[in-house]
């Protein structure tokens, strides 16, 4: 069985990746998108702090928050479409990602955020910022943000020209997508926009030509690190580029988002594959698109395996979006696929091929490229492409499409393919699934708290060479002990669900993870699930505040109690033994903390848990 991690790696070959727009989207690759932030590429438990948000772009500009107390958390999902989220809490959290050449310096600029903001009230609110202070103009690179009304402002170099967007204000819990961008080429007078949900809400002069090479971080949820003031909100997805986006590059870029995050755009909404009528193919969306001869988008892969380009007829105010149903990447389908193929991807795209009126088009026929790294050996000549011809939901009725070309660094094409058009679905088949079995990985794992145990339950497919698994756990995320080891299939052509009991959890917040062994003694290991486990049969719930706390906590019970509180770091080690508390009343207590350090806390009492954060 091959790899166990919870997303495939995409690896590209030099050529490859020299010619392809890998960005959001679509849209630009590493030397034009400078800042990726994805909330779905954190891999880490539940409601836990976040040190750092890696950033996707390739150019390693991280956010970090090295400090306790002021960490955002992270959430595995949230009201943005239920995906991942990392939530500021609007009191003083906050990010930064360290200076770069890429990030100032240049005469355009663009950004995307997508949020759901929960603080909004008048005040400044910052969704980012790159300057000292606003006192200070010679490293004043640009900062946007929200006040007055809860309208969005910007300044682009200095804060002589800010501007906002006047009658388009904004409300707590919506979620949005914002877009600002600069053009230092154009004529003053309309160099600055600012987008919400695709529509332009606002254009402003500019009287700077470029950006100031500014050598201050840029702030994630302040005007800049450290201002006083912070935007409380949940952030899904941050992006940069270092020049304007063009009007078909914004479309691209926003129906990517919108699609993602179930948002609506008010204008250009054109990949409505996205609609639950439609089947929800949310993920991965890229697509290429012309306004005219200056503004034509004809080659995207995005942030999937699927890349498409080099149309033959891509007519003015014409698009192409694809995008998936979040199906497994891997050939797990052995029902719905037509004689003569041994199996198909779980995963299918589905195809919006239209104009600005939605109406349909044809931009003719297009490459159709796959990069299958991290799926096994591949045999080019077993490779199917099955589209979904009478739109019937179904491949088993269709004709294989064969002719697969070896490009070179695990990336196969179909190439001239003229099968797609609106609406229709696509996927990947082997007709040899020895040869090109395109190996499944884990489908899931999780951990079902029992109270006094731990069931860890997950499911894998397809599996090759599996030996067995061992279940592992950890209270610090350092330091691992084998809980039990499980056998594996060896090999499999289909799901199959395994478990184990973990019948002596640790106390406090528990980490699990799956080490896969094949027969020849490699191994791999999963992602990490975790849960919080106390040790009493006691049922008396109960509350803190304030929380964060400074020198004393208030800890009021649901029902009368006597259990005694114990306090634990988040190594799982108590530490306070016998704390300083008296009594207010026959269901509160007050607890002295002064003595311990700022940080995160585990508070237990009976068989319940609450988290407490130190400032």
């Amino acid at each position: 069985m091959k790899a166990l991690a919870s997303f495939i790696a995409l690896i590209f070959s030099v050529s490859y990746v020299s010619f392809g727009q890998t960005g959001p989207g679509g849209v630009g690759d590493n030397t034009s998108n400078g800042i990726w932030l994805r909330a779905g590429d954190i891999n880490q438990a539940n409601s836990t702090v976040v040190a750092t948000w890696a950033d996707a772009s390739g150019n390693g500009n991280d956010a970090v928050q090295g400090t306790g107390g002021i960490q955002p958390l992270y959430f595995t999902t949230s009201a943005l479409n239920g995906q991942p989220i990392v939530r500021l809490d609007g009191t003083d959290d906050e990010m930064a990602i360290a200076d770069a050449a890429i990030l100032d310096g240049t005469s355009g600029i663009t950004y995307f955020a997508v949020l759901r903001p929960n603080n909004l009230n008048g005040n400044p609110r910052g969704i980012l910022g790159k300057r000292i202070a606003f006192t200070t103009a010679s490293e004043y690179a640009y900062t946007w943000f929200f006040h007055g009304s809860n309208r969005l402002n910007l300044d682009i170099h200095t804060q002589n020209n800010r501007f906002n967007t006047g009658a388009n204000t904004y409300s707590n819990a919506t979620n949005y997508v914002f877009a600002f961008d600069y053009d230092g080429t154009l004529a003053s007078a309309r160099r600055s926009r600012m987008y919400g949900n695709g529509v332009k809400h606002a254009q402003s002069s500019e009287s700077s030509a470029a950006l100031p090479n500014s050598n201050q971080p840029v702030a994630i949820g302040a005007l800049n690190v450290g201002y006083g003031t912070y935007l409380g909100a949940d952030y899904a997805e941050i992006i940069h580029y270092n020049y304007s986006l063009d009007t078909v590059e914004h479309i691209i870029v926003n129906n990517y988002l919108a699609a993602k995050y179930g948002i609506s755009l008010g204008a250009n909404d054109l990949y409505d594959e996205d609609n639950g009528a439609n089947g929800d193919y949310d993920f991965d969306v890229a697509g290429i698109g012309r306004f005219d001869a200056a503004r034509e988008h004809n080659d995207a892969q995005g942030s999937g395996i699927v890349r498409i380009s080099n149309p033959s007829d891509l007519n003015d105010n014409e698009f192409m979006f694809w995008g998936h149903n979040g199906g497994v990447q891997q050939a797990t389908e052995t029902t719905d696929i037509p004689v003569g193929v041994d199996a198909r991807f779980d995963r299918v795209w589905r195809v919006s091929e239209v104009n600005f009126s939605s109406t349909a088009v044809d931009v003719g026929s297009v490459n159709i490229s796959w990069d299958l790294n991290g799926l096994g050996s591949v045999t080019a000549s077993d490779l199917r492409l099955l589209i979904d011809t009478d739109n019937d939901g179904l491949f088993a009725d269709e004709t294989p499409i064969a002719g697969a070309i070896d490009l070179g660094g695990g990336v196969y094409q179909f190439a001239g393919e003229s099968g797609l058009s609106n609406n229709l679905r696509f996927t990947l088949a082997t007709i040899n699934s020895n040869q090109t079995p395109l190996p499944v990985e884990l489908l899931s794992f999780n951990a079902i708290n029992n109270t006094s145990s731990i069931d860890l339950v997950w499911k894998a497919a397809s599996e090759q060479n599996n030996s067995h698994f061992e279940v592992q756990r950890s209270s610090n995320l350092n330091e691992w002990q084998t809980v039990g080891m499980v056998d594996g299939a060896g090999n499999s052509s289909h799901v199959i669900e395994y478990s184990l009991t973990d019948y002596s959890p640790i106390i406090g917040r528990a980490y699990y993870r799956l080490q896969q062994f094949d027969f020849n003694g490699d191994s791999e290991y999963s992602y990490i699930v975790s849960t919080l486990v106390s040790d009493s049969n006691q049922d008396s719930d109960f509350n803190l505040y304030p929380n964060p706390a400074n020198n004393e906590v208030i800890i009021s019970f649901d029902n009368d109690s006597s259990d005694k509180p114990h306090i634990y770091d988040m190594l799982g080690k108590e530490v306070m033994i016998n704390p300083s508390m008296y009594s207010v009343s026959s269901r509160q207590i007050r607890m002295d903390i002064s003595n311990l350090p700022t940080g995160t806390y585990l508070v237990k009492i009976g068989n319940h848990c609450k988290m407490l954060a130190i400032e």
